[in-house]
């Protein structure tokens, strides 16, 4: 049986204030430090609202809409990059002479501080006059002709980026061009290459979370570049959904799957260099990740904290270490949803941080209880049983084990409520809360499902098995109640995994008709899914 957490009680004002009476204010002096000695605390009261919220899906979503936004304004910044250096090298005397073999060796030096892999100069017609890869000029291949020459040839705030053709199997070439004006007059055209590795590499360069992958797509959402895997997906196209959101809008987020099969949550924004779009999926594992990611920085953080503070005031730090070590150590444990216990503080602040700690614990706690538990009976409640009900049957499906669902209704409940009110109904159904925690094992989950209707999880159970702890429940529930008549009984329908089902839902509604064909044949008895009884034989 999965235990009720108690709720954290309210302190205890008299004895808050005369805490505060004993201690001694710190001089104004050390004020920066109690600042910084708080600062833990401040964080992990701020985490303990917050870790609700990151279990939500808009919060991965707008992680990733943000590390898309950010990485397009990379790449675009690195475009911009390289199409400076390309109009600082279109602006050469050089090719103002026509001196193109003293132009090539500017060329190949100026290779040395851009991240690409080539310098190319041609013709308007995409003939080639000069490659910084080759000594003699010659002509680019018929692969390799660039259809958005005249683009270029018209200049414009952002150099042109297209993407080459190239044989299977090697991925795919990036070009950025710049015209080459020559008195006036579009001469040349001059292109520098990097290759889809290259775009990985600077991908990579943001540090993403782990599981986390980034691709670059082009207007036809072929994959350019990807964080991972780029030689197994590079000019492959992205998956149907994904390319269709990409292609109709500048920005967006969808649930999809990446070409690994791995679903995830995705967000895309477009490069403002080009029609290209930057695409950031977060698996389904970030939900938990960002919370364990969070915590470790509370401990981080409070780690620093502590340091910085004993070095401002390297006079007081045996004093100031023992009062900032007994917050650190609840905040810590706060953090993880341990239960604390604050050890009486030495200053007036720290007693302060004491209380905030305390409260945020309280707060928490009572969070925790209201998203969780049921506050009559202090069972699980709908949401907390379906969560575990779903572990447990992915365990027994991993384990090949067996476990059963035991759905249980009051019979007669309601003629409870119209003779004796809903207070005498309320009492009756914590009664029956607690003998049926009494009649199962402790690693079992008793719920209430709504109303009268109860859920038993019995994990590792047979249908034999939960058959025979489904009658000695209807049999606890139905001895009398102090007070109250007519008598209340119990009925109960019994599904098994797989036998009835292999996912919750099928489960509930094989248990809930069970518990239909209980109360048809005259209530105060058990019935076992006739799926589960047969497979039993």
């Amino acid at each position: 049986m999965t235990s009720v957490p108690a709720q954290s009680s309210s302190s205890d004002m008299p004895a808050s204030h005369a805490r505060r009476s004993r201690t001694i204010s710190i001089r104004v002096g050390l004020l920066a430090l109690v600042v910084v000695c708080t600062l833990p605390a401040t964080l992990v009261a701020g985490l303990a609202v917050y870790e609700t919220y990151a279990l939500r899906k808009t919060r991965i979503y707008e992680t990733t809409v943000l590390t898309a936004r950010s990485l397009a304004s990379d790449l675009d910044q690195e475009l911009e990059g390289i199409g400076a250096g390309l109009r600082v090298l279109a602006g050469s005397s050089d090719l103002v002479r026509n001196d193109l073999a003293s132009f090539q060796q500017r060329a190949i030096e100026a290779l040395k501080y851009q991240d690409i892999d080539r310098y190319v100069l041609t013709d308007l017609h995409g003939n080639e006059v000069l490659d910084t890869s080759s000594a003699p000029p010659g002509t680019l291949t018929g692969h390799a002709r660039l259809p958005d020459l005249p683009h270029v040839s018209r200049g414009g705030s952002h150099p042109m980026v297209a993407r080459l053709a190239s044989p299977r199997g090697r991925g795919v070439t990036i070009i950025v061009g710049v015209p080459v004006t020559i008195e006036d007059e579009v001469r040349y055209l001059l292109f520098a290459d990097l290759s889809s590795n290259r775009l990985g590499i600077l991908m990579n360069r943001h540090t993403l979370d782990e599981g986390w992958v980034a691709a670059l797509l082009d207007r036809d959402a072929t994959i350019l570049g990807r964080t991972r895997e780029e030689a197994r997906f590079v000019g492959e196209r992205a998956v149907p959904s994904l390319a269709d959101a990409v292609q109709r809008q500048h920005e967006g987020t969808l649930p999809s799957q990446t070409k690994e099969g791995i679903p995830v949550l995705t967000a895309f924004s477009h490069l403002a260099t080009t029609p290209w779009a930057v695409v950031v999926g977060a698996p389904t594992a970030a939900f938990t990740a960002d919370l364990y990611r969070a915590m470790a920085w509370v401990a981080g953080g409070g780690l620093l904290a502590i340091l910085f503070g004993l070095g401002l005031a390297y006079q007081l730090a045996r004093r100031i270490e023992q009062a900032v070590g007994n917050l650190v150590e609840p905040a810590l444990a706060l953090g993880a949803g341990h239960r604390i216990s604050v050890a009486p503080p030495h200053f007036k602040e720290t007693a302060a941080v004491a209380e905030a700690i305390e409260h945020a614990a309280d707060t928490l706690e009572h969070a925790r209880q209201l998203a969780y538990y049921d506050p009559l009976t202090k069972l699980s409640n709908r949401v907390l049983f379906s969560e575990l009900a779903r572990r447990a049957i992915a365990a027994a499906q991993r384990s090949r084990t067996s476990l059963a669902l035991v759905a249980i209704d009051l019979d007669h409940f309601k003629t409870v409520n119209d003779v004796h009110g809903h207070s005498t109904g309320d009492t009756v159904l914590q009664i029956a809360a607690r003998r049926m925690v009494d009649a199962v094992r402790r690693s079992d989950v008793v719920a209430r499902y709504g109303g009268d209707e109860f859920m038993v999880l019995l994990d590792g159970t047979g249908p034999a098995a939960a058959e025979a702890v489904a009658n000695s429940l209807v049999e606890a529930l139905s001895e009398p109640y102090p007070g109250v008549s007519p008598r209340v009984s119990a009925s109960a329908g019994i599904a098994a995994f797989p036998s009835s089902g292999t996912t919750l839902e099928a489960l509930i509604s094989r248990a809930d008709a069970a518990l239909y064909a209980a109360k048809s044949h005259g209530r105060h008895q058990a019935v076992l899914d006739p799926g589960a009884e047969s497979a039993g034989r």
